[in-house]
């Protein structure tokens, strides 16, 4: 898979280092050869399921680190009456913007590049009805600001979808992978289709094996969670860098006594996966 590079910066908050994972490369890759009807009906049901709602009518959404865009195609299919996609990475951006114009580029959806750390610009933006921020605040490298400055987001009485990787103790736990994290984005291309392989043979291969599953349900059940592929998430998880991780209990506190949000419902894990969150804005 190719790769982007960003430079190291100094910022007010710190040193970014290197990074050589590109999101939106890899959700090129799945908009150009994995998407498909099926796919895409999984990914509304998902939506429509958590937010328990059965349409999106009359309401706006902005999806913050919309990826491939596949959740704000889901969002026009729904019928929102206006949707705003941004991301930092421009191949992101790109992928959205090829799904927006297979629907014919709706005058009510956007795609912006930009950052949601970027105080003064998505001040620009205005509220929404529903922000969606479904595993992507836990990659900006600040994921704290980027949480309270996409809650800032929503509307009076509106709807906070976010969803945060899960902290696990242990000797395979959230610290580990931060490690295998920093390792696969400082290898070179070989280095990194070894770690895919290795990491599909330990967490995928063989655990099917030991549970006596077909390990061809990796790939042909995998999409009925959200809709994803396998391989896309395996980079995705690999590489996905800069990696936060909470628990539960400290997002909850946070989004409510610190945002003064309302919980309305909840997905826990207790895997190294993602926790999901719906809070309401109260008014």
């Amino acid at each position: 898979m190719a790769e982007t590079t960003l430079d190291r910066t100094e910022t007010t908050q710190g040193p970014r280092e290197k990074v050589t994972f590109s999101f939106g490369k890899n959700w090129q890759r799945f908009v150009e050869r994995a998407l498909n009807p099926e796919r895409e009906r999984i990914a509304i049901n998902s939506l429509t399921e958590f937010l328990e709602l059965s349409d999106l009518r009359g309401r706006s959404f902005l999806d913050v680190g919309c990826g491939s865009g596949l959740f704000s195609l889901g969002a026009f299919r729904l019928g929102a009456k206006k949707i705003v996609s941004l991301d930092v990475d421009p191949f992101s951006v790109r992928s959205c913007e090829e799904l927006r114009r297979r629907v014919g580029n709706p005058e009510h959806w956007q795609v912006l590049h930009g950052s949601i750390l970027d105080d003064s610009w998505i001040a620009g933006l205005g509220r929404a009805d529903i922000v969606y921020a479904w595993g992507s605040l836990h990659h900006t490298g600040y994921m704290w600001k980027a949480i309270r400055n996409a809650a800032g987001l929503v509307e009076a009485n509106g709807l906070f979808y976010l969803s945060i990787y899960n902290k696990v103790y242990g000797r395979k736990g959230s610290e580990f992978w931060l490690k295998v994290k920093k390792l696969y984005n400082r290898s070179s291309r070989p280095g990194k289709l070894l770690l895919e392989v290795t990491h599909f043979v330990r967490n995928g291969l063989l655990r099917k094996l030991a549970s006596f599953e077909n390990p061809v349900s990796l790939f042909t059940k995998y999409s009925q969670g959200r809709g994803m592929s396998y391989w896309t998430d395996v980079r995705d998880w690999l590489g996905g860098y800069p990696y936060e991780f909470a628990s539960a209990d400290e997002i909850f506190r946070f989004c409510t006594r610190d945002l003064g949000m309302e919980m309305v419902n909840l997905r826990v894990t207790n895997t190294l996966g993602t926790n999901e969150f719906l809070f309401r804005r109260q008014s």
